[in-house]
């Protein structure tokens, strides 16, 4: 079991492209735009649409598609989830039918829809933090919600909070890492057995990791307050955010896209 090596999301892999020298807080509109356009989707070809986007975006952040599928299969137990939730409701035509359950023509039209709507969130969350570091993301919420007139104290302390969240995700995951080898060494199993054996396994994991996280969140405090940390004031920015050129196209392109799935729908 490799925790590190399948989560994917929330982690920055520096490249040198045009995604990555792009403003965070472009990035941050277009996403909020595109998912916005998944969810007017309705038909294959606004989702063709939409997949051939997400195509050229992954060939212009010059990343492996790799990684884009192992942030896909790391959360495969929720698209799998979700797929059987949806399967079996819905109205429409019977395909198959077993007691109570049944499967209707529509209900596997919509599970084919939902699954192409995670599978595609997956891949522009990963978009994002592939191309963009923490710190990054921290400083475009927080220009975001200036521009939105959040008291500058808010956008300050909630940017500083997704800041360390994005931090703690790659941290963790090592973390965890090394619990399973370490458990693993003295003889624990999480992958064998029943559900319910299974679910006992993983408290050997669950518990460390748990006291871990906290013992770092307190040391981190720890540190924050011998340096002086007093939130925003006083505080300056060692790189100011400049809109340019690429970042209105960036955003204009969203706008588009938007506009053209709902001219498809029609």
């Amino acid at each position: 079991m490799n925790f590190i090596g399948n989560i994917t999301i929330g982690q920055f892999i520096p490249k040198n492209s045009i995604l990555h020298s792009a403003d965070s807080r472009s990035k941050l509109i277009f996403m909020i735009i595109f998912i916005v356009a998944i969810f007017l989707s309705t038909n294959f070809y606004q989702y063709a649409i939409l997949s051939s986007v997400v195509i050229v975006l992954m060939l212009l952040s010059k990343i492996s598609p790799f990684y884009y599928l192992k942030g896909v299969k790391s959360l495969w137990i929720l698209i799998v989830l979700t797929a059987i939730f949806q399967i079996f409701s819905g109205e429409g035509s019977a395909i198959f039918a077993l007691g109570p359950l049944r499967i209707t023509d529509m209900a596997v039209y919509n599970t084919i829809f939902i699954v192409l709507r995670l599978v595609l969130i997956i891949i522009a969350a990963s978009l994002l933090t592939f191309t963009t570091s923490p710190i990054q993301i921290a400083d475009g919420i927080e220009g975001l919600m200036r521009i939105l007139r959040f008291p500058r104290e808010w956008s300050h302390d909630f940017s500083m909070m997704m800041s360390i969240a994005f931090r703690f995700i790659p941290v963790l995951s090592m973390e965890a890492d090394h619990i399973i080898r370490a458990q693993l060494s003295r003889g624990a199993t999480f992958d064998k057995g029943g559900l319910i054996q299974r679910a006992k396994g993983m408290v050997p994991l669950i518990v460390p990791l748990f006291v871990g996280s906290m013992k770092m969140a307190d040391d981190l405090a720890i540190a924050m307050e011998s340096r002086c940390y007093r939130g925003f004031e006083g505080r300056t920015k060692f790189r100011e955010m400049h809109f340019r050129k690429r970042d209105y196209f960036i955003i204009g392109s969203g706008f588009l896209i938007v506009i053209f799935i709902l001219f498809v729908r029609m």
